[in-house]
């Protein structure tokens, strides 16, 4: 009741304020109507967005997919879709109990009949796409206790979860919600509500819907909210188990015994977050020495030294050493999450980086490996190849500083990197990434607009966007996609209305390129002024005159003019230059 009093009066707020938050819809085999308050209560603190929550028709799913604009609403920018077995695949379900021949395959085909309708549905819709993983089917003639659940029932629902997942994962840019997961976590007799469900076709308990919101919001926040990019961990009892300047290499607890299983399993879930782009460093007050022979000879550790992005090890105090670290990485320390056993060092950070997540080791270190398992703030929709290649990119970031150290002047810097750059336009496939980027760019970002991956896709086909990425390499490796650009075209005149660059290739002046292929896009469909916008933030100050710095004259308003023939070519020194529309990225 509380978290409906909540939602209730978030409506009436947003009323007030004519707020306008996303507008989700949401349709399922079944009645979803419970899900709205703990959707909208939760997504409203994530995001400090009130959404408006539409509930689409009954078990109508193929309908909403073929038609949305008449059953979902035109404004939708966001839609859920939900289901069950013993919904959607009754029939089938029932002739795979009752071994009735090929109710399997007919099931395999129904669900793939589903799956095309979300594909039909991508093409056609421009915002977001959310579907649900279907749960075990449950009801009065099938029971997960049943002795022969494997090979019936369970066996229907692992096929048809097999087959779900894998169509869905060929469309692109459509997310999953594990339904089917969250209902494992809590258990089925604690998710189901029979009597609801002979009322009101509503089959969840409470309790479950308050999971279902929760995991549905968090997932549509991290459209919009940045996650944790860096974790900055302790070493002694936090690495491994005792101190390592006391009880020596040979003394320490990591391995396969407990303790030291435990400090092993919670390495092992650092080395699959850093697959997943979060980097790792170290922050530790002992002597360097030391912790380097337990990284390098202890062969019972996971991880090794090359899997770090960056380390103090030294006796100064923490905080000003993890701010060190965010210097070095070039990231906000917000972007920091820090992991310590001792208390004293937890509240110093606290105190002294009120913005750095604190995570304190606990007493019981067998719940070590759980504290990162229920940790949310690393969460991705997805994980895209930049994202997997971030701490390799870092390792080559390092070869960079050294060659800088070697060099006499910047320029000379810049040019034995051998830069190349590359500009193109988004194309469906590099559309996640150019989402990722442009809600969770700060520095160089002379805007700071967010948008979703729907508002990007559907700028991609708008005929009066020009909608530009740019990639970047040098001969020590690959940055990625680092670079996006809006503009849009109007007459003679673009309007560069979201210009921004990863932290990654600042100092490089692939800029000076980006800002060049802008124009030469921009002449190709006859404009001859560009306009350059400004919105100063908290944490774009670095790009405050990127504008005039460039020759672009005032307008008023943050607004800045240059005659596209007026922009600076592209910089001799650069390899390079801008694709043509059709070209693959």
């Amino acid at each position: 009741m509380e978290i409906r009093r909540a939602w209730a009066t978030l409506q009436r707020e947003a009323a007030l304020q004519e707020q306008a938050g996303p507008r989700i819809a949401i349709a399922g085999t079944f009645t979803v109507d419970p899900v709205a308050p703990y959707l909208g209560t939760h997504l409203a603190e994530m995001t400090a967005e009130i959404p408006t929550i539409a509930i689409g028709p009954y078990d109508q799913l193929l309908q909403s997919c073929f038609d949305w604009r008449a059953t979902l609403g035109a404004d939708a920018g966001v839609i859920v879709l939900m289901w069950r077995i013993e919904d959607f695949l009754r029939a089938e379900l029932q002739d795979a109990l009752r071994g009735i021949d090929g109710a399997i395959d007919r099931a395999r085909a129904r669900t793939a009949e589903l799956a095309a309708a979300v594909d039909y549905l991508r093409g056609d819709f421009p915002g977001t796409i959310i579907v649900a993983t279907p749960p075990f089917p449950h009801g009065p003639d099938l029971d997960i206790r049943h002795v022969a659940n494997a090979s019936n029932a369970g066996r229907l629902h692992r096929t048809i979860l097999q087959v779900w997942i894998d169509a869905i994962e060929r469309i692109e840019n459509v997310a999953l919600l594990d339904i089917d997961g969250l209902q494992r976590h809590a258990g089925i007799v604690h998710t189901l509500d029979p009597r609801k469900w002979y009322l009101y076709r509503q089959p969840f308990a409470e309790r479950f819907w308050q999971d279902i919101g929760e995991a549905l919001a968090r997932l549509i926040a991290l459209q919009k909210i940045a996650s944790k990019k860096c974790v900055v961990l302790d070493c002694d009892n936090t690495l491994w188990g005792g101190v390592v300047g006391e009880d020596g290499l040979g003394g320490i607890r990591i391995g396969d015994d407990y303790p030291g299983s435990a400090f092993r399993d919670f390495q092992q879930q650092l080395l699959t977050l850093r697959t997943q782009g979060v980097l790792l460093a170290v922050c530790s007050k002992n002597n360097e020495a030391d912790v380097w022979e337990v990284f390098d000879r202890h062969d019972r550790m996971v991880l090794k030294r090359e899997h770090l992005a960056a380390h103090r090890i030294n006796w100064q105090d923490k905080p000003s050493n993890i701010v060190d670290i965010a210097r070095e990485l070039n990231i906000g320390v917000d972007s920091l999450v820090f992991i310590d056993d001792s208390p004293i060092e937890i509240a110093h950070v606290r105190e002294a980086l009120p913005s750095v997540t604190t995570i304190m080791v606990p007493s019981e270190v067998s719940a070590l490996p759980g504290v990162l398992g229920s940790f949310r703030a690393f969460d991705r929709s997805s994980v895209t190849a930049e994202d997997r290649a971030r701490s390799d990119m870092m390792a080559q970031e390092r070869m960079r500083r050294e060659v800088a150290e070697k060099v006499i002047s910047k320029e000379d810097f810049i040019r034995s990197l051998q830069m190349r750059v590359e500009v193109f336009p988004v194309t469906p496939a590099t559309a996640e990434r150019a989402a990722q980027l442009v809600n969770k760019t700060n520095q160089f970002n002379l805007t700071t607009r967010r948008r979703d991956l729907g508002e990007v896709t559907a700028l991609m086909s708008d005929p009066d966007w020009l909608v530009l990425a740019m990639r970047a390499s040098d001969r020590f490796g690959d940055y990625g996609l680092v670079g996006l650009a809006f503009i849009h075209v109007g007459g003679e005149e673009g309007v560069i209305d979201t210009f921004l660059m990863s932290c990654r290739v600042l100092g490089r002046n692939v800029e000076e390129s980006f800002l060049a292929a802008i124009a030469e896009a921009a002449r190709s469909r006859g404009v001859a002024r560009l306009i350059g916008r400004f919105v100063p933030s908290a944490k774009n100050q670095m790009v405050a005159t990127f504008y005039p710095d460039r020759g672009f004259a005032p307008r008023g308003d943050g607004e800045w003019v240059a005659a596209v023939d007026r922009i600076a070519p592209w910089p001799s020194h650069v390899e390079g230059g801008l694709r043509d529309e059709g070209a693959a990225p």
